[in-house]
C-alpha cells in the first residue's frame, strides 16, 4: 500500500516528494490547497488528496486508505493532534517532521491509546530530531550511568525555509527549556553561552529549546539535558536582553507583520545551497563521578537530511511488525539509524 504526506506541497514537503520519487516511491499527496498540490501531483504522477483539519471525520474518511501518513505541514502545534486523533481511528502509523518541545510531549500523551490502536507515532523524522536523538543514543550506549547530556548543532551553508520561518514565529516572545532532574524547566532564551568544538572548528553556540529536550530523555533515560545551537555572539547577547520585549514579540499584530515579510521573501535554501551545505552536531555526557564520553557527527544540510531521513524511516515503520506507541527515531531503531543516510558519519568515536 502506498502511505501519504500531509502538506506535501510545502518546501520540505516537496523536497520529500521529489526524493520518494526518486527512489521509485509512489506516495499520494495532500494538503489544503489544491492550487499548489495538483501542480505538484502532476509533475510526478501521483495521486493528491484536498482536505484541511477542521473536520476530524472528513480527516478520518481520507486517512482510513492508508497506513501511515507523513506530516509535513507546520506549525505542528496546529495539525499534529487533529491527525493523530484521525490516525487513532483508522489505525495509520503517524509520523512528522517536527523540531517543537511541546508538540513531543503532546505526542508521547497517546502512548497508551496508540498501543490500543497497535500504530507507531514516532513525530522528529527529520533534522528535527533525527541526527541529535541517535548522538544521544551513543553517547548514552557508551556511558550508561550517564546523569547530564548536552547536544549541539551548528550549520554552514544552507538557509532557513518559509515553514521553519513561520514555525519561529510562533514561538516568538517564548522562554527556553531545559531538562533539569527528569522535568521540563523553563530558562530564559540563550541562558547558557560557550565555545564547542564541532570537530573542523570550534563555534560559539548557546543554549535553545530543541527537541532533544523532550526525546533524548525519551530515548537514553537521562535526566539532566541541554541542547545548544551556533550562533554569532551578537545574536546571544542580544538574547539576554530578549524578556524585555518579550510581551511585544507575544503580540498579535507583530508576529503579523512578521509573517507578511516571511510570506513575501523567505523560500528556503537554494539547490546550491542544498548540496553544499553541512551540519555539525556534537554531544558529551557526564556521570556523576565525572567521566565525559564526546563525540562528532556531520550530516548533510538540514533539509536535504530531512527528506532522506523521512522517508527511510517511513519505509522502516511500513516494514515493521508488532511494534506500536510513542517512539523515538534512535530509541526504536539505534544509534546506527542516522548512518543510514549517505554523508553522514560519526567524526569521532566517543572517548
Amino acid at each position: 500500500m502506498s502511505f501519504l504526506i500531509y502538506g506535501a506541497s510545502g518546501f520540505t514537503g516537496t523536497l520529500i516528494v521529489e526524493l520518494a520519487v526518486k527512489q521509485g516511491k509512489k506516495p499520494v499527496i495532500a494538503g489544503r490547497n489544491e492550487i499548489k498540490i495538483k501542480p505538484l501531483a502532476e509533475k510526478h504522477g501521483l495521486e493528491y488528496l484536498i482536505f484541511d483539519l477542521n473536520n476530524q471525520e472528513n480527516i478520518v474518511k481520507q486517512l482510513k486508505k492508508f497506513p501511515l501518513v507523513l506530516n509535513c505541514a507546520g506549525p505542528f502545534t496546529r495539525t499534529a493532534q487533529p491527525l493523530i486523533e484521525g490516525c487513532l481511528t483508522t489505525q495509520t502509523h503517524y509520523l512528522d517532521i517536527t523540531g517543537e518541545i511541546e508538540v513531543f510531549e503532546l505526542v508521547k500523551s497517546y502512548h497508551q491509546k496508540a498501543l490500543a490502536s497497535k500504530i507507531v507515532l514516532m513525530p522528529g523524522v527529520g533534522f528535527d530530531v533525527v541526527p541529535t536523538d541517535c548522538m544521544a543514543k551513543l553517547l548514552h550506549t557508551k556511558l550508561p550511568d550517564a546523569t547530564h547530556l548536552e547536544l549541539a548543532f551548528t550549520n554552514v551553508g544552507g538557509s532557513v525555509s518559509h515553514g521553519t520561518m513561520t514555525t519561529m514565529l510562533e514561538n516568538l516572545g517564548n522562554t527556553g527549556a531545559a531538562r533539569e532532574n527528569g522535568v521540563i524547566v523553563p530558562k530564559p532564551m540563550g541562558d547558557k553561552g560557550k565555545i564547542i568544538d564541532f570537530g573542523k572548528f570550534k563555534h560559539f553556540a548557546m543554549t535553545i529549546p530543541w527537541g532533544d529536550v523532550s526525546t533524548a530523555y525519551h530515548t537514553t533515560g537521562i535526566p539532566n539535558i541541554e541542547t545548544y545551537v551556533g550562533v554569532p555572539k551578537l545574536a546571544y547577547w542580544s538574547m539576554k536582553l530578549q524578556f524585555l520585549f518579550n510581551p511585544i514579540l507575544r503580540s498579535r499584530f507583530i508576529k503579523k507583520q512578521l509573517q507578511n515579510y516571511v510570506d513575501k521573501k523567505i523560500t528556503g535554501p537554494t539547490e546550491h545551497q542544498s548540496q553544499k551545505g553541512q551540519s555539525f552536531i556534537w554531544g558529551k555526557a557526564t556521570n556523576t563521578e565525572g567521566k565525559t564520553v564526546e563525540a562528532r557527527l556531520v550530516t548533510p544540510e538540514g533539509y536535504k537530511l530531512t527528506a532522506e531521513a523521512s522517508l527511510l524511516i517511513t519505509q522502516k515503520i511500513l516494514d515493521l511488525k508488532n511494534v506500536a506507541g510513542y517512539q523515538t527515531p534512535a530509541g526504536l531503531f539505534g544509534y546506527e539509524l542516522v548512518t543510514e543516510i549517505n554523508g553522514v558519519n560519526f567524526e569521532k568515536e566517543p572517548r
